[in-house]
């Protein structure tokens, strides 16, 4: 197939967030940033749950799920020693985008990839996860790590592209903190993390950048960790003003999120110098990270392992070069779409077993068919396996470095096979597998038995398989403090919608709302309760509530788009359901509603596909086949469509009967 593509180069700001970014683009403070994105298309992308870097990007570099690649956390058990290791490529279960260029002839390049040491031996180059950081003191030879660097004749170029902390200047810190000269150098802990971080993005952008202007590649992936990293040690102090921080470190550190994203724009204006016009380059993050009134209460440094609570669904996605449209917008994009649409531009079929789909509305011609295969997986080859010597003290350093930021908790080998297995329950969870989702979590409560957090995923697992008793019961044995009365409320107040007592949940929703008003998430399930009541003028607000809180809500767009169709405002409902597509494109009941209102504004066809898509990604929903043969009877004249779907319906509707308290998604 044609290349859309001569090459790629895909740029990963890990936690970047458009709410940060927009404000500084109004006063011109990110002019590369600006000149990329009207030159190209940008847009929000739908991050995976959990929301934990190392997931995140694996899952973008291979366009699968974590249960599918099986790097599952910050850290993995080491099978040869019995102890702990931050995650490595080796165990890595399924091909990254470098892997499968490289076996098609291509020339791909990755550097500081997570989970992407010990490098592998491809077509290009691999510069690790481990490479860029610091070991040892300033004055004492630093090694590069054994494997850190394939091939290994680059350890010579690229050696001197390393930046040790203690090699930061003044002159560069003082963007970030202009009132340096107050601070006691040898003491401010924020200080000393902010040059360690400063120092390992330069020696990742040094790197890269001597890479891109020497070596010849039809792909090249960098990831910059230091958005998110700098977010956890300095948003709390970002205005405005944080009820926790004090008035002397607010003046102090204000200005560092500023001049993060600032750095990082210059580091883009290099990039597309090097990379030249003729080079398509993808600019993403893993997820967003709150900057506003929605930061949770308290400090946004990690202190329990698990630093997801900062963390907003939606990332940031700009791409621009040839056969990319320009000045527009991208919608209901996914973290599991960067890999097939890299293929797709670069003219190699796409995997029908990724979980993800090429981007076709990017481009600036006609839709393109793009060629699939099954598979790009191949049985392991244990001659092709890695040298995979590991250096201890290196990765005791990594650990140590991962532990000081928050990443990891303590608890060992232990530890860490039980937060892969809460994180993998997560995954279960929220790719529509409860029940595989409880088995993971009843690993972990067999072990930590008093482990609320997983009590509570359970309880949402039954809800979600629809058995409401025992959810009830376990929401009332584990949520008993006053403290936990407004989450407590919640969940009680969803069971009683699920059995059809609105006003019983009405009640408990609304005792939520007092004890803590600011959850959006609170506000659409009031909505949807005053939806099934029929107040729709009362869900109409309760679904602007939640929008005031969050613009970025999706089930707060289609909620809104469904009381707007039932007070006969069908043209404002389909806008609002597409506004959450455009957020959040696996949402099947979305699609659903979107073909119901467009169906009321007689675009039929419009309608039709909206249907296929909610079929698409949920099979066994017989509400949409009934919609579509009332479609192709009444609208298309198709009767033999019609009655094909009515027999589809039939059968889900008789399937879904078998699975007791599972519920018709009907509108």
């Amino acid at each position: 197939m044609e290349r859309l593509a001569k090459r790629v180069f895909l740029i990963g700001w890990d936690g970047a967030d458009w709410k940060m970014i927009n404000p500084l683009l109004e006063k011109g403070q990110m002019p590369n940033l600006e000149r990329f994105i009207n030159g190209g298309v940008m847009g929000n992308i739908a991050s995976l749950t959990p929301m934990l870097s190392p997931i995140l990007w694996t899952s973008i570099a291979t366009g699968k799920h974590a249960d599918k690649h099986e790097i599952l956390g910050f850290a993995e058990p080491d099978g040869a020693t019995g102890n702990i290791r931050p995650v490595t490529s080796t165990s890595r279960k399924c091909k990254a985008i470098w892997n499968i260029l490289s076996e098609r002839g291509l020339k791909a390049g990755v550097v500081n990839w997570f989970a992407s040491h010990p490098a592998e031996k491809i077509n290009g180059f691999v510069v690790t996860d481990r490479f860029p950081h610091a070991a040892g003191p300033p004055d004492k030879e630093w090694p590069v790590p054994a494997n850190a660097v394939h091939p290994v004749e680059l350890i010579e170029e690229l050696r001197d592209c390393r930046v040790h902390p203690a090699a930061t200047t003044p002159m560069q810190i003082l963007p970030f903190i202009p009132k340096l000269a107050e601070l006691d150098h040898a003491k401010d802990s924020n200080l000393h993390q902010l040059r360690m971080l400063l120092a390992t993005c330069a020696t990742t952008h040094s790197a890269a950048t001597w890479l891109m202007h020497t070596r010849e590649c039809d792909f090249i992936g960098v990831y910059y960790d230091t958005v998110d990293r700098f977010a956890h040690a300095f948003m709390e102090y970002h205005p405005p003003k944080m009820d926790h921080v004090s008035d002397k470190d607010l003046e102090q550190y204000k200005d560092v999120m500023n001049g993060c994203y600032r750095f990082h724009d210059m580091m883009l204006g290099r990039i597309m110098e090097l990379a030249g016009e003729d080079t398509t380059i993808i600019l993403l993050s893993d997820h967003g990270f709150h900057c506003d009134r929605l930061r949770p209460t308290g400090s946004s440094k990690i202190k329990d392992g698990r630093p997801v609570a900062w963390h907003r669904l939606h990332g940031i996605l700009a791409i621009n070069g040839p056969n990319i449209k320009k000045d527009q917008r991208v919608y209901g994009a996914s973290l599991l779409d960067i890999a097939p649409t890299i293929l797709g531009m670069l003219g190699c079929p796409v995997p029908k077993d990724m979980d993800g789909h090429v981007l076709t509305q990017i481009f600036d011609s006609e839709p393109v068919d793009f060629d699939e295969i099954d598979t790009c997986e191949t049985p392991q080859d244990d001659a092709a396996a890695f040298d995979a010597e590991e250096d201890p003290w290196v990765a005791q350093e990594m650990l140590s470095r991962l532990a000081a930021l928050g990443y990891i908790e303590d608890g060992g080998t232990e530890g860490v096979l039980l937060d892969r297995a809460r994180n993998l329950g997560q995954v279960y969870a929220s790719t529509g597998r409860p029940a595989k989702a409880i088995e993971q979590y009843e690993k972990v409560l067999s072990k930590k038995p008093d482990d609320k957090a997983c009590k509570i995923a359970i309880a949402l697992c039954h809800l979600q398989m629809g058995q409401l008793d025992q959810c009830e019961q376990a929401i009332k044995g584990i949520l008993t403090d006053q403290a936990d009365a407004p989450q407590a409320n919640l969940y009680m107040g969803m069971i009683a919608f699920r059995r059809g007592q609105t006003d019983k949940a009405l009640r408990y929703l609304q005792r939520a709302e007092k004890a803590d008003p600011r959850l959006p998430g609170l506000h659409c399930q009031i909505g949807n309760v005053y939806l099934r009541r029929k107040r729709w003028a009362d869900a109409e607000r309760s679904f602007n509530k939640a929008m005031t809180i969050d613009g970025d809500s999706a089930e707060a767009h289609d909620g809104l788009g469904v009381a707007y169709r039932w007070r006969k405002r069908p043209e404002e409902a389909v806008y609002e359901h597409m506004q959450s597509i455009a957020l959040l494109h696996h949402r099947p009941q979305t699609h659903i509603h979107l073909g119901l209102a467009l169906a009321d504004v007689g675009r039929i066809d419009w309608a039709i596909r909206a249907f296929n898509v909610a079929l698409e990604q949920n099979p066994a929903n017989p509400f949409p086949h009934r919609c579509l043969a009332q479609l192709y009877e009444r609208a298309k004249k198709d009767p033999v469509k019609a009655e094909r779907h009515r027999q589809l319906a039939r059968v889900r509707a008789e399937q879904r009967s078998q699975q007791a308290g599972v519920d018709d998604q009907d509108a």
